[in-house]
């Protein structure tokens, strides 16, 4: 009894996991982000076509031409599948409750639900509310993939009690479900291949899938490659390791070739160099783009991130910046244990968010989730993580303020014409950041701080009589 209390999750614990996905499911109609209109428009091409071959040089778009990588895509347009699963499930359950006189005249709310779900359209979009809803269904099951992952992680690192803790706190914290359910973005999904990249890279037995995987992750979310620098120095530490993930990459590259030829007609070089232009068509030139970071604290609304200050461009500057904090991750990582990995990835995806500029509100998201495992074993981190967390959920509310449930909370944030509640959250943030990279410098060690150093690599042997 003890052993399986230790190693599996309490009954309880998979309950609450069943209550994360319905309350998820609740908050889907509550508002429709724009991007999810945009993304449906993808969708539906690739679901029409049942291809991806010339999806990128289609020139005919409503809403938006495609600037996302091919697999999140792909995404897009499986979503419309899930749609049709779906009709067919639910029209066959309204078929059999009225063929087998089940009482169907009692259940009319279910079949208003069908038809509202199947048929009524959104605004003035030609998708059905169930096609919106649908694409939103991708990143819910990314949110409960997403704790499965942060549970195996942190059960590993400390106990099972503390990792289903960790794993409801994320379930239920305002970010998660704010992203997922309601904004319907994907940045978990993105997400958990980039962890599973390192956690693999870390990894003798399956280290040859780390390339692939972090690959894959790039393929959902671009925003995966800042941490490009890190993963190539943690391969090159080891000569055994680095023949091991070479081998893993070159299995990745030819496997993306091969994608290339299936969903496009140019070659591998045009391929990638019309969608590098595409993804990065808009150009971002302003220091912020509706962030609470450095930028949003020192400049006003709509600076030109090309301003030179001191013969430099604060682009650049943000660069030189964050090229600092990179290189101090880098050295934390040197040991390579796993908990040093943690470590740098946190301070990587901080830093970059902080400082560099024309950073979106949703690219602090590994931030917050590398801060949030690290918590386990820093326990004195988790206080300044719980306000990290509720600020993020803050900014993201900022950048779209829907649904209008959170009136006052729009209100509070307009309070000042000049800005003044945001940039007071802008300098919250930055102290966050400096305290929680002292704090993680250290390790508790029988109830003092002392530095955390590598064990000797062969301990002195005992004597005496």
């Amino acid at each position: 009894m003890s052993t399986a209390k230790k190693y599996f999750p309490s009954p309880i614990f998979f309950l609450i996991i069943i209550l994360a996905f319905i309350f998820r499911l609740s908050l889907t109609n509550l508002a429709m982000h724009d991007d999810i209109v945009v993304q449906a428009g993808w969708g539906k091409w690739i679901y029409q076509n049942q291809k991806m071959f010339g999806f990128y040089e289609n020139n005919i778009w409503i809403y938006g031409w495609p600037n996302q990588p091919p697999l999140i895509s792909f995404l897009y347009g499986f979503s419309f599948t899930i749609h049709e699963w779906l009709n067919t499930f639910l029209v066959g359950i309204g078929n059999f409750i009225a063929l087998n006189h089940l009482g169907a005249s009692h259940l009319s709310w279910f079949y208003k639900f069908v038809i509202w779900f199947f048929a009524e359209k959104f605004s003035d979009t030609p998708f059905a509310i169930g096609q919106l809803i649908s694409l939103k269904l991708i990143p819910i099951i990314g949110d409960l993939l997403l704790a499965g992952l942060v549970y195996l992680t942190t059960k590993r690192l400390s106990d099972t009690k503390k990792a289903q803790v960790i794993t409801i706190i994320y379930l239920f914290s305002p970010f998660s479900w704010y992203e997922s359910a309601i904004w319907g973005q994907h940045d978990q999904i993105g997400f958990i291949f980039l962890f599973l990249a390192f956690l693999t890279l870390m990894s003798q037995k399956w280290r040859i899938w780390a390339p692939m995987l972090f690959i894959v992750s790039i393929g959902l979310k671009v925003t995966g490659l800042i941490f490009t620098p890190l993963f190539l120095w943690l391969m090159v530490r080891s000569k055994r390791e680095f023949v091991s993930a070479c081998l893993g990459a070159m299995l990745s590259i030819f496997i993306y070739f091969i994608l290339v030829r299936l969903i496009s007609p140019n070659n591998f070089v045009q391929f990638n160099l019309n969608l590098q232009k595409q993804m990065f068509a808009k150009g971002d030139w302003a220091t912020w783009v509706n962030t609470f970071n450095f930028w949003r604290l020192i400049t006003i609304f709509q600076t030109d991130s090309r301003t030179i200050f001191w013969g430099l461009s604060y682009q650049i500057w943000g660069y030189v910046v964050y090229g600092c904090f990179y290189i101090y991750a880098l050295f934390i990582s040197r040991n390579r244990d796993l908990w040093s990995v943690i470590r740098a990835l946190f301070i990587v995806a901080f830093s970059g968010w902080l400082f560099m500029t024309t950073m979106h509100e949703r690219y602090l998201f590994a931030a917050v989730m590398f801060g949030l495992i690290l918590s386990v074993k820093y326990s004195r981190l988790f206080k300044y993580w719980s306000i990290l967390s509720l600020i993020f959920w803050v900014n993201l509310y900022a950048a779209w303020w829907k649904p209008e449930i959170f009136w006052w909370l729009k209100n509070i944030l307009l309070w000042q014409k000049n800005d003044l509640i945001p940039k007071l959250l802008s300098l919250v943030l930055i102290g966050l950041f400096i305290r929680m990279t002292k704090l993680i410098r250290f390790r508790k060690n029988s109830g003092k701080i002392v530095q955390q150093n590598p064990p000797p690599r062969t301990p002195l042997p005992i004597t005496g009589s």
